[in-house]
Protein backbone atom coordinates (compact mmCIF):
# COMPACT_ATOMS: atom_id res chain seq x y z
CA UNK A 1 0.00 0.00 0.00
CA UNK A 2 1.34 3.68 -0.72
CA UNK A 3 1.53 5.53 1.44
CA UNK A 4 1.07 3.57 4.93
CA UNK A 5 2.82 4.47 7.62
CA UNK A 6 4.43 1.18 8.48
CA UNK A 7 6.48 2.87 11.47
CA UNK A 8 3.30 3.91 13.16
CA UNK A 9 1.59 0.91 13.04
CA UNK A 10 4.41 -0.98 14.74
CA UNK A 11 4.51 1.46 17.22
CA UNK A 12 1.23 0.60 18.37
CA UNK A 13 2.07 -3.05 18.29
CA UNK A 14 5.10 -2.47 20.18
CA UNK A 15 7.54 -4.46 17.95
CA UNK A 16 10.28 -3.97 15.02
CA UNK A 17 9.76 -5.16 11.34
CA UNK A 18 9.29 -8.58 10.80
CA UNK A 19 10.80 -10.69 8.32
CA UNK A 20 8.74 -11.87 5.21
CA UNK A 21 8.60 -15.56 6.96
CA UNK A 22 5.60 -17.37 8.54
CA UNK A 23 7.43 -16.52 11.69
CA UNK A 24 7.19 -13.14 11.02
CA UNK A 25 3.64 -13.32 9.86
CA UNK A 26 3.02 -15.18 13.26
CA UNK A 27 4.39 -12.29 15.77
CA UNK A 28 2.54 -9.65 13.38
CA UNK A 29 -0.79 -11.20 13.82
CA UNK A 30 -0.26 -12.06 17.81
CA UNK A 31 1.11 -8.24 18.45
CA UNK A 32 -2.08 -7.16 16.55
CA UNK A 33 -4.91 -9.42 18.66
CA UNK A 34 -2.61 -8.41 22.08
CA UNK A 35 -2.40 -4.51 21.57
CA UNK A 36 -5.47 -3.72 19.50
CA UNK A 37 -8.86 -4.36 20.83
CA UNK A 38 -11.49 -5.71 18.68
CA UNK A 39 -14.26 -3.47 19.18
CA UNK A 40 -17.79 -2.63 17.60
CA UNK A 41 -18.44 0.71 19.23
CA UNK A 42 -19.50 2.30 16.06
CA UNK A 43 -21.74 0.28 14.69
CA UNK A 44 -23.20 -0.58 18.44
CA UNK A 45 -23.96 3.38 18.23
CA UNK A 46 -25.82 3.05 14.58
CA UNK A 47 -22.17 4.50 12.82
CA UNK A 48 -21.10 3.01 9.90
CA UNK A 49 -17.24 2.71 10.45
CA UNK A 50 -15.03 3.72 7.00
CA UNK A 51 -13.27 0.44 5.96
CA UNK A 52 -10.87 2.45 3.25
CA UNK A 53 -7.25 2.38 4.18
CA UNK A 54 -7.24 5.97 5.05
CA UNK A 55 -10.02 5.80 7.53
CA UNK A 56 -8.59 3.08 9.33
CA UNK A 57 -5.40 4.24 9.73
CA UNK A 58 -6.84 7.07 11.05
CA UNK A 59 -9.13 5.87 13.46
CA UNK A 60 -6.89 2.71 14.73
CA UNK A 61 -3.73 4.54 14.04
CA UNK A 62 -4.03 8.05 14.72
CA UNK A 63 -7.13 7.58 17.28
CA UNK A 64 -6.13 5.23 19.24
CA UNK A 65 -9.11 3.13 18.72
CA UNK A 66 -10.01 -0.76 17.80
CA UNK A 67 -12.54 -1.58 15.49
CA UNK A 68 -13.85 -5.04 14.11
CA UNK A 69 -12.99 -7.28 11.06
CA UNK A 70 -13.64 -4.91 8.26
CA UNK A 71 -11.08 -2.54 9.85
CA UNK A 72 -8.90 -4.73 11.56
CA UNK A 73 -8.13 -7.01 8.53
CA UNK A 74 -8.35 -3.83 6.16
CA UNK A 75 -5.16 -2.43 8.47
CA UNK A 76 -3.64 -5.82 8.75
CA UNK A 77 -3.40 -6.63 4.93
CA UNK A 78 -1.91 -2.74 4.72
CA UNK A 79 0.87 -3.44 6.95
CA UNK A 80 1.25 -6.95 5.34
CA UNK A 81 1.65 -5.59 1.90
CA UNK A 82 4.04 -2.57 3.09
CA UNK A 83 6.03 -5.25 4.81
CA UNK A 84 5.71 -7.06 0.85
CA UNK A 85 4.12 -10.44 2.01
CA UNK A 86 1.50 -12.01 -0.62
CA UNK A 87 -1.84 -11.15 0.84
CA UNK A 88 -5.54 -11.57 -0.77
CA UNK A 89 -8.52 -11.46 1.17
CA UNK A 90 -11.53 -13.50 1.90
CA UNK A 91 -15.44 -13.14 2.53
CA UNK A 92 -16.46 -15.82 5.46
CA UNK A 93 -20.01 -16.82 6.70
CA UNK A 94 -19.77 -16.91 10.31
CA UNK A 95 -21.23 -20.41 11.64
CA UNK A 96 -20.75 -19.97 15.59
CA UNK A 97 -21.77 -23.46 15.95
CA UNK A 98 -23.50 -24.21 13.25
CA UNK A 99 -23.87 -26.52 10.49
CA UNK A 100 -23.71 -23.58 8.14
CA UNK A 101 -22.96 -19.90 8.31
CA UNK A 102 -24.67 -16.62 7.23
CA UNK A 103 -24.48 -14.14 4.97
CA UNK A 104 -20.92 -13.28 4.34
CA UNK A 105 -20.08 -10.72 6.87
CA UNK A 106 -16.20 -11.61 8.30
CA UNK A 107 -12.97 -10.57 6.26
CA UNK A 108 -10.25 -12.37 6.76
CA UNK A 109 -6.95 -12.99 4.53
CA UNK A 110 -4.83 -15.58 2.84
CA UNK A 111 -0.96 -15.20 3.15
CA UNK A 112 1.30 -17.25 0.84
CA UNK A 113 4.79 -17.76 1.87
CA UNK A 114 7.29 -19.94 0.03
CA UNK A 115 4.31 -21.70 -1.66
CA UNK A 116 2.31 -22.07 1.74
CA UNK A 117 -0.95 -20.37 2.05
CA UNK A 118 -1.58 -19.53 5.96
CA UNK A 119 -4.81 -18.63 7.23
CA UNK A 120 -3.99 -14.83 8.65
CA UNK A 121 -6.79 -13.30 10.91
CA UNK A 122 -6.36 -10.17 13.21
CA UNK A 123 -10.15 -9.66 13.40
CA UNK A 124 -12.41 -12.15 14.66
CA UNK A 125 -12.68 -11.61 18.12
CA UNK A 126 -13.47 -14.28 20.12
CA UNK A 127 -11.67 -17.53 19.70
CA UNK A 128 -10.13 -16.54 17.17
CA UNK A 129 -5.99 -18.41 16.93
CA UNK A 130 -3.51 -15.63 18.04
CA UNK A 131 -1.11 -17.39 15.13
CA UNK A 132 -1.45 -17.78 11.43
CA UNK A 133 -2.48 -21.52 10.62
CA UNK A 134 -0.99 -23.21 7.36
CA UNK A 135 -4.26 -24.00 5.32
CA UNK A 136 -4.14 -27.53 6.04
CA UNK A 137 -7.16 -30.24 6.07
CA UNK A 138 -7.84 -32.19 8.72
CA UNK A 139 -4.69 -31.47 10.69
CA UNK A 140 -5.13 -30.49 14.42
CA UNK A 141 -3.33 -27.32 14.71
CA UNK A 142 -1.87 -25.84 17.58
CA UNK A 143 -1.92 -21.80 18.65
CA UNK A 144 -0.63 -20.17 21.84
CA UNK A 145 -4.78 -19.67 22.83
CA UNK A 146 -6.38 -22.85 21.53
CA UNK A 147 -6.42 -26.01 19.14
CA UNK A 148 -7.62 -25.31 15.82
CA UNK A 149 -8.41 -27.82 12.50
CA UNK A 150 -9.62 -26.92 9.14
CA UNK A 151 -12.39 -29.09 7.28
CA UNK A 152 -13.54 -28.74 4.10
CA UNK A 153 -17.69 -28.49 3.69
CA UNK A 154 -18.57 -30.37 0.81
CA UNK A 155 -21.81 -29.07 0.87
CA UNK A 156 -21.07 -25.80 0.82
CA UNK A 157 -17.39 -25.63 -1.00
CA UNK A 158 -15.93 -24.04 2.07
CA UNK A 159 -13.14 -24.38 4.50
CA UNK A 160 -14.26 -24.52 7.60
CA UNK A 161 -12.42 -23.57 10.69
CA UNK A 162 -13.16 -25.38 14.03
CA UNK A 163 -12.06 -24.59 17.70
CA UNK A 164 -11.01 -27.99 19.53
CA UNK A 165 -12.05 -28.51 22.83
CA UNK A 166 -11.74 -31.50 25.14
CA UNK A 167 -12.46 -33.92 21.90
CA UNK A 168 -15.52 -31.63 20.79
CA UNK A 169 -15.02 -29.33 17.73
CA UNK A 170 -16.88 -26.03 17.23
CA UNK A 171 -17.23 -24.13 13.68
CA UNK A 172 -16.04 -20.99 13.45
CA UNK A 173 -17.08 -19.84 9.95
CA UNK A 174 -16.22 -21.03 6.66
CA UNK A 175 -14.80 -19.48 3.56
CA UNK A 176 -14.08 -20.36 -0.13
CA UNK A 177 -11.76 -18.79 -2.60
CA UNK A 178 -14.00 -16.26 -4.41
CA UNK A 179 -12.40 -13.18 -5.20
CA UNK A 180 -13.56 -10.12 -2.89
CA UNK A 181 -13.51 -6.43 -4.06
CA UNK A 182 -13.43 -3.18 -2.48
CA UNK A 183 -16.96 -3.72 -2.95
CA UNK A 184 -17.71 -6.61 -1.53
CA UNK A 185 -16.18 -5.40 1.69
CA UNK A 186 -18.04 -2.09 1.70
CA UNK A 187 -21.38 -4.10 0.89
CA UNK A 188 -20.72 -6.60 3.81
CA UNK A 189 -19.65 -3.54 6.47
CA UNK A 190 -23.12 -1.49 5.68
CA UNK A 191 -25.01 -4.99 5.97
CA UNK A 192 -23.16 -5.53 9.83
CA UNK A 193 -24.19 -2.44 10.54
CA UNK A 194 -27.86 -1.93 9.55
CA UNK A 195 -28.86 -5.62 9.08
CA UNK A 196 -31.93 -6.09 11.63
CA UNK A 197 -30.24 -9.93 12.25
CA UNK A 198 -26.20 -8.67 12.37
CA UNK A 199 -25.41 -8.50 16.04
CA UNK A 200 -23.11 -5.81 15.81
CA UNK A 201 -26.38 -3.09 16.31
CA UNK A 202 -27.24 -4.19 19.12
CA UNK A 203 -24.70 -5.82 21.55
CA UNK A 204 -21.31 -4.48 22.37
CA UNK A 205 -18.80 -6.75 21.85
CA UNK A 206 -15.26 -6.41 22.65
CA UNK A 207 -12.20 -8.52 23.19
CA UNK A 208 -8.43 -7.59 23.82
CA UNK A 209 -5.79 -8.24 26.30
CA UNK A 210 -4.54 -6.39 29.66
CA UNK A 211 -0.80 -7.25 29.33
CA UNK A 212 -1.34 -11.57 28.73
CA UNK A 213 -4.93 -11.51 30.12
CA UNK A 214 -7.95 -12.01 27.87
CA UNK A 215 -10.91 -9.58 28.35
CA UNK A 216 -13.91 -9.47 26.67
CA UNK A 217 -17.04 -7.86 27.10
CA UNK A 218 -20.52 -8.61 26.26
CA UNK A 219 -22.76 -5.85 26.38
CA UNK A 220 -21.99 -4.64 30.58
CA UNK A 221 -20.53 -8.67 31.04
CA UNK A 222 -16.82 -9.10 31.46
CA UNK A 223 -14.58 -12.27 30.96
CA UNK A 224 -11.59 -12.32 32.72
CA UNK A 225 -9.60 -15.12 31.92
CA UNK A 226 -12.80 -17.47 32.12
CA UNK A 227 -13.95 -15.81 35.11
CA UNK A 228 -17.31 -13.25 34.50
CA UNK A 229 -18.89 -10.60 36.61
CA UNK A 230 -20.90 -7.24 35.47
CA UNK A 231 -20.25 -3.65 35.24
CA UNK A 232 -22.26 -1.69 37.39
CA UNK A 233 -21.49 2.13 36.09
CA UNK A 234 -20.68 4.19 33.32
CA UNK A 235 -17.31 4.66 34.83
CA UNK A 236 -16.64 1.11 35.36
CA UNK A 237 -16.93 0.66 31.60
CA UNK A 238 -14.39 3.26 31.35
CA UNK A 239 -12.15 1.78 33.06
CA UNK A 240 -12.67 -1.36 31.13
CA UNK A 241 -12.28 0.02 27.77
CA UNK A 242 -9.70 2.94 28.64
CA UNK A 243 -7.78 1.86 31.12
CA UNK A 244 -7.79 -1.90 30.75
CA UNK A 245 -8.11 -2.12 27.00
CA UNK A 246 -6.03 1.03 26.06
CA UNK A 247 -8.51 2.54 23.70
CA UNK A 248 -8.99 6.35 23.65
CA UNK A 249 -12.47 7.30 23.65
CA UNK A 250 -14.16 10.95 24.85
CA UNK A 251 -16.20 10.45 27.85
CA UNK A 252 -19.37 11.17 26.15
CA UNK A 253 -19.09 8.13 23.88
CA UNK A 254 -18.10 5.80 26.77
CA UNK A 255 -21.37 7.18 28.24
CA UNK A 256 -23.27 6.57 24.94
CA UNK A 257 -22.50 2.93 24.86
CA UNK A 258 -23.86 2.94 28.61
CA UNK A 259 -26.99 4.31 28.00
CA UNK A 260 -27.53 2.16 24.98
CA UNK A 261 -26.47 -0.97 26.68
CA UNK A 262 -28.96 -0.21 29.48
CA UNK A 263 -31.68 0.86 26.86
CA UNK A 264 -31.78 -2.02 25.50
CA UNK A 265 -31.60 -4.26 28.30
CA UNK A 266 -34.84 -2.04 29.65
CA UNK A 267 -36.57 -2.44 26.31
CA UNK A 268 -40.12 -4.63 26.13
Amino acid sequence: MSGFDLDLYLDRLGIDPVPVTAQGLARLQSAQIRRIPFEDIDPFLGIAPGVGSEQVTDKILHRGRGGYCFEQNRLFQDALQALGFDVTRRLARVRKGAAQGGARTHLLLICRIEGTDYLADAGFGGPTPLEPLPLRMDTPQEATNGSYILRDDPETGERVLFLRNLGEEFALYGFDDAHVSDSDIEAGNFLCTHWPQAPFPHHLMVKGYDGDTPLGLMDRQVNEAGEKRLLTSAEALHHALCVRLGLVLPDATVQAVWDRITTLENAP
